[in-house]
């Protein structure tokens, strides 16, 4: 009676889901409405089949069919609107947009689930494949579940926009990253580290993101396990076998350690980028160069005219810790007078131009080396000398170390030029992710230096505000499989150093006061490593790697009680004044559609094209935050890559023709 009352139940609401196609809202976006016509087609089929799995397959098909309706009119909302907020016509991309594509990407892999059923339903095969379809749809559900409620929350940022009367896609300071996150605490995460995890992404991303997940959650069985070292390896090459065939076992752990475990986590797990194997593939893989020697810089104060004609004394770095050298690496495809080791025999003449390169890793892991894989294909490509600098890392060495040890470098180079073969005529500055938070905040504090600046500065995939600003494109990390929430707050509070400091939300976003960066920069200096070791997050601790499977996932509200940080512009380029701005050389951006700093660079660029700066912004498809450590690994990734190198020479050209 049970089986009959349910059948008569679907009937009406595949009736009536019938109907409401008949009908071709406008309000629907096309795309749901044949995934939903599918699912209720297969669900329709399976009405009769009175077996647990048939049920099952008639039931994840019903669920799928109603929530590809219900997230319809809100997403075509979101659709509608999210042009508004791009940089131009010609260059389409914020957060807005970058959920519009999740979804589609999810349509497509829900069209193909019902079209694949549909022709093997009838099949004797088919019952080899039932379980996996079933789990396939259960995965999918959750997943729109939880991407229904970012909808939502972009709704409520659209809300702020209309009613604050501003086209931004960070909302003005009367509202906060706590009033939207608060809200967020019906977010299932764990679907998106799971069956179908970096679904988003271009298949040849997607398939080294889930082995890197993978690989993620067995290291944490060796990270937090006090067994003996042999032990805790073999129970972590066990555990990743099992994570392979478990992705939601995967997610669990994925979820919990980014959300419980400590910075020291991830600087653990992405130094592995430096073991001594990953150190031999750029030899065995990447074009060989004449030059890759590391050099250190003794830490001796130094003195450079500034552009007034006055000297400028640089003192040696020595924010949070002693004074030391700093280790710099040169990359040359061609042995140039005057570089280590090619006096004797040069293939090329000496350089007039020069890349300083600051390599990412969250201000807290991976250097010059882990960077090689895409810094050689530059050299060649570019026939540059490139310095790239091994700063300090976070947390021992917080801010504002790093620009300390940056700007020491970028004064020793301009008085030793001939070590990196070059005469230094023409330096662009390039970084990727932190490190091109860095060469931004130094620039900018060279400028207020009155230090001769950088030709150019070359920015990929830049986070350009050390906070967590609720906009569209930053609640992408709470489903980034590279960037989750939990890892970017630990690694933004450990760069921070003061995370008890509540931001200052006095004057105006852009006020002359935030610009006043040689106070800042006062200020900074006189910073102690005490006040750094007493201010260090300490987030909750994990006994053992079993106990972070029994955690339950808490709300990402919850890490912003543990992240305050200080609006500073040399730590948040976007937060320089007009006028600061106003002085920066050309600025290439290059971002990606589904990185979680999206936003920064989309209205970073609106914002220096208000003010007459020269600026380029590109935003590419289908690749994660820090592509280009993958540019070995994936065809779309290389492509990036070469883009990059593209923009760099077009720097170069530029400042040429200004020369002429």
């Amino acid at each position: 009676m049970q089986f009959l009352i349910g059948r008569a139940i679907f009937r009406q609401f595949n009736y009536c889901l019938s109907r409401n196609f008949s009908l071709k809202s406008i309000k629907n976006s096309q795309m749901s409405q044949q995934v939903s016509a599918a699912a209720a087609e297969n669900a329709n089929f399976f009405l009769n089949d009175s077996s647990t799995s048939g049920k099952a397959l008639c039931f994840g098909f019903q669920q799928l069919a109603t929530q590809c309706q219900e997230v319809a009119p809100l997403l075509d909302k979101i659709k509608r609107e999210a042009p508004k907020f791009d940089l131009d016509v010609d260059t389409p991309g914020n957060g807005y947009r970058s959920f519009v594509i999740i979804f589609e990407a999810l349509f497509k892999r829900c069209s193909s689930l019902c079209d694949l059923v549909k022709s093997q339903r009838s099949q004797v095969v088919f019952n080899l494949y039932k379980y996996s379809y079933i789990q396939d749809l259960k995965s999918w559900n959750e997943m729109i579940v939880s991407l229904n409620t970012f909808l939502e929350h972009l709704n409520t940022l659209l809300e702020w926009n209309e009613k604050d009367r501003v086209r931004c896609l960070f909302p003005s300071e009367t509202h906060s990253s706590q009033e939207l996150l608060d809200k967020a605490r019906t977010i299932e995460s764990y679907s998106f580290y799971g069956r179908h995890a970096a679904f988003q992404y271009c298949s040849s991303i997607e398939s080294v993101l889930k082995g890197l997940l993978t690989i993620m959650a067995g290291y944490s069985d060796y990270y937090f396990s006090t067994s003996p070292h042999l032990w805790r390896v073999a129970k972590s090459l066990f555990m990743s076998t099992q994570y392979t065939l478990d992705a939601e076992h995967r997610a669990r752990r994925i979820v919990h350690a980014s959300q419980y475990a400590t910075v020291d986590f991830c600087k653990s797990f992405w130094f592995l980028a430096e073991s001594d194997l990953m150190k031999k593939v750029p030899d065995r893989i990447c074009p060989a160069i004449r030059v890759n020697q590391l050099i250190l810089i003794p830490p001796e104060p130094l003195q450079i005219d500034s552009t007034k004609c006055k000297p400028v004394n640089i003192p040696a770095p020595s924010a949070h810790g002693p004074i030391a050298p700093i280790q710099v690496r040169l990359l040359s495809a061609k042995g140039r007078p005057g570089m280590p080791g090619q006096n004797d025999y040069s293939e090329a003449t000496v350089s007039d131009s020069l890349i300083i390169h600051c390599h990412g890793g969250g201000f807290v892991a991976q250097s010059s080396s882990s960077h090689e894989t895409y810094l050689r294909h530059w050299a060649v490509a570019l026939d540059v000398p490139i310095l790239s600098i091994d700063y300090s890392l976070a947390p021992e060495y917080p801010f504002p170390r790093q620009l300390q040890e940056i700007l020491f470098v970028y004064a020793w180079i301009q008085r030793n030029p001939s070590v990196a073969g070059t005469t230094a005529k023409k330096i662009i500055f390039a970084g990727d992710s932190a490190g091109a938070n860095l060469m931004l905040g130094m620039t900018l504090w060279a400028s207020d230096m009155n230090l001769r600046l950088p030709d150019g500065i070359f920015l990929a995939y830049v986070p350009l505000l050390v906070q967590f600003e609720p906009s569209p494109s930053r609640l992408l990390c709470l489903l980034d499989p590279l960037l989750p929430f939990g890892f970017m707050m630990r690694c933004l509070s450990a760069y921070a150093g003061q995370p008890d400091i509540l931001p200052s939300h006095s004057g105006g976003r852009y006020s002359e006061a935030d610009g006043r960066v040689k106070e800042i920069v006062d200020q900074i200096n006189t910073t102690t490593s005490q006040e750094s070791t007493e201010s260090k997050t300490k987030h909750n601790t994990v006994i053992d790697p079993e106990q972070l499977d029994r955690l339950m996932a808490h709300s990402p509200a919850d890490e912003l009680d543990l992240f305050r940080v200080s609006s500073n512009p040399l730590m948040s380029p976007f937060l320089a004044s007009d006028s600061a701005l106003k002085k920066m050389p050309p600025i290439s951006l290059l971002t990606i559609e589904l990185d979680p700093c999206l936003d920064d660079s989309v209205e970073f660029a609106k914002r220096c094209r208000r003010l007459g700066c020269d600026i380029r912004l590109d935003i590419l498809p289908g690749l994660p935050h820090g592509f280009l450590n993958f540019a070995l690994l994936s065809r779309e990734a290389k492509e990036g890559s070469k883009l990059c190198v593209k923009r760099i020479r077009e720097l170069f050209k530029k400042c040429s023709d200004a020369a002429l």
